[in-house]
């Protein structure tokens, strides 16, 4: 039967609370580190404000799968809309949404999507960002 030797440690390793509390902190830096990098220049805040675009465009396609319905995602000045809700971009003066049909892109719960383009224009640069029909996976458009 093992023994625990006198002022010897009984754990080496951390807890699940530990770890979760270190990750929750270091998702808050980076989230608070990610607006303040974007507003450097115009090139790279239109750099961070493609990657929310980037990001709000997988959240509408897991949200329509995620809930078995479609999810429409569209732009116009300094933000973008997934359905109802408003996200407002630092670093892009304009938005728009570029599609065969009406100026949205919908995904559906199969993943797949209307496709089209997203384009981004800041002061300085400018940024496209497209969305594949079948896939509903987006890829930058430079």
């Amino acid at each position: 039967m093992p023994h625990a030797t006198p002022g010897a440690p009984t754990n080496a390793g951390f807890t699940l609370l530990e770890l979760l509390v270190v990750l929750t902190i270091l998702g808050l830096i980076g989230a608070l580190a990610v607006p303040l990098l974007g507003r450097r220049g115009g090139g790279a805040a239109l750099t961070g404000a493609s990657a929310e675009v980037r990001a709000g465009l997988r959240t509408a396609r897991a949200t329509a799968i995620g809930e078995g319905r479609a999810v429409l995602f569209r732009g116009d000045q300094g933000a973008f809309w997934i359905d109802r809700r408003r996200y407002p971009l630092d670093g892009a003066e304009a938005i728009s949404v570029t599609t065969p049909g009406a100026a949205r892109i919908a995904f559906y719960p199969t993943g797949a999507s209307s496709g089209g383009r997203v384009v981004l224009r800041g002061s300085t640069a400018r940024g496209e960002i497209a969305v594949d029909p079948i896939t509903g996976r987006t890829d930058s458009a430079r």
